[in-house]
């Protein structure tokens, strides 16, 4: 009986932390300029996290890292990062399928959402630039367009719409610019047009002294463990799913193909489990203007939704996640019914304990924006200093940024990033 209790213990104390909890600290640091306090809380993170979750720590890391100005250590653990995705694109274990299908779906290692791999690049590119690694940034610079190249062609007009970042284009018409290659500035800065007509300068112009601001706002949606109920059954090759979230009017229904060697022995299932929910994070900051040298210089215009991108790649394989954790629920379900008959009541507290600790999986990039900004004027040489108003919607400051400093040399391009603001 004491191992039962122990067992149980044991279990609770596993289950009792999301991803989206353990980072919330660092995060709420993160969005509040309070960069050596998150470094603190993530450090530590890194420190106790286990294979499957140490790349999407490294994220974490090296965007504060970025913030904080600390440009190698960001170019560091991002690159690492970046390089276990390509090692694991595409490639799934059979272990790992079942460890995420028949425990938890957080167990197995994680594999970043497409515009996640788009966006640690544009990153890294900022990292190199703004260390003044050119080549390093030119690199990264020519990986962004082969990305979006790989990830757009041939793919559904929807998809292709949210993959194709205009931040992404628009850093790489910049470096094309710097580099002298017009051609190759025009095409991105085309599809730029094509994408958000407006926000392409009127023309490309390789020796004209100019600075780009980039700057972000807001906090990307994060994903919360959240029990619904669910309905399987299996008809013919097929798995049928009957979902009822929290507020939504109707049941959503979903159907996955599945072959002859799935065996149900019983017509359907009726039950509760752990499901990831996209919540969009409150705004405080709307829009926002900057200054430079003093003077009020303009208001920035959006470039990209981040969070409307998640929502959208979340909803577009909804389905699939649904399905997956539904099936991993009545799997544990039949073999607690089978169990139980042999065992009594013991397996049926550990069948309690096994629904209390489930949980769904919640990581995701959390220290990215709600959305990305840009302005762009015409500077003179020299050094200049730039900082950020950010507004609410009805125009009232509520936050003013760090002061950056940046040197421009006649007849070249330079590229500021400011860290966003909740």
């Amino acid at each position: 009986m004491r191992k039962i209790v122990l067992t149980i213990s044991l279990l609770l104390s596993i289950g009792c932390a999301t991803y989206t909890s353990k980072m919330e600290l660092s995060r709420d640091y993160y969005h509040q300029g309070r960069y050596e306090d998150a470094l603190a809380g993530i450090n530590e993170l890194v420190d106790k996290a286990g294979g499957n979750d140490l790349s999407l720590y490294l994220l974490e890391r090296g965007k504060i890292y970025l913030a904080a100005g600390e440009y190698d250590l960001a170019i560091t653990d991002l690159q690492a990062a970046v390089t276990r995705f390509w090692e694991i694109e595409g490639t799934v274990s059979i272990a790992d399928l079942f460890k995420n299908t028949l425990l938890n779906p957080g167990m197995g290692e994680y594999q970043p959402d497409t515009y996640e791999k788009i966006l640690v690049n544009c990153y890294l590119l900022l990292a190199y630039w703004l260390k003044g690694d050119e080549e390093g940034a030119f690199v990264e610079r020519n990986r962004i367009i082969g990305r979006i190249r790989q990830y757009t062609d041939g793919g559904a007009e929807e998809e292709r719409k949210d993959l194709d970042f205009t931040f992404a284009r628009y850093l790489a018409a910049l470096l094309y610019e710097v580099e002298g290659l017009e051609d190759d500035a025009r095409i991105e800065y085309a599809e730029i047009e094509r994408l958000h007509p407006g926000l392409t300068p009127p023309a490309v112009n390789p020796h004209l002294t100019e600075v780009a601001v980039f700057t972000e706002i807001g906090r990307a949606p994060v994903k919360v463990s959240t029990e619904i109920r669910g309905y399987l059954q299996k008809e013919g090759d097929e798995l049928l799913g009957f979902f009822t979230f929290p507020d939504a009017p109707a049941p959503l229904v979903f159907r996955t193909g599945v072959g002859e060697d799935l065996k149900i022995d019983r017509p359907g299932v009726l039950f509760t489990f752990a499901f990831p929910q996209y919540i969009k994070q409150e705004r405080v900051a709307h829009s926002c203007k900057v200054v430079i040298d003093g003077i009020e210089a303009g208001e920035a215009v959006p470039l990209d939704a981040v969070e409307e991108t998640a929502m959208s790649a979340f909803q577009r394989k909804l389905g699939l996640v649904l399905l997956k954790s539904a099936f991993r629920t009545y799997l544990k379900t039949v073999a607690q019914t089978k169990l139980k008959d042999e065992a009594g009541g013991v397996i049926d507290v550990l069948g309690k304990v096994f629904s209390a600790v489930d949980r769904a999986d919640t990581r995701s990039w959390q220290t990215l924006p709600a959305e990305i900004q840009l302005f762009r004027l015409e500077s003179t040489p020299g050094t200049h200093e730039v900082y950020i108003k950010y507004l609410s919607e009805d125009g009232e400051v509520v936050r003013i940024s760090e002061r950056v400093t940046f040197s421009m040399m006649k007849g070249r391009k330079g590229i500021v990033y400011v860290p966003g603001a909740d």
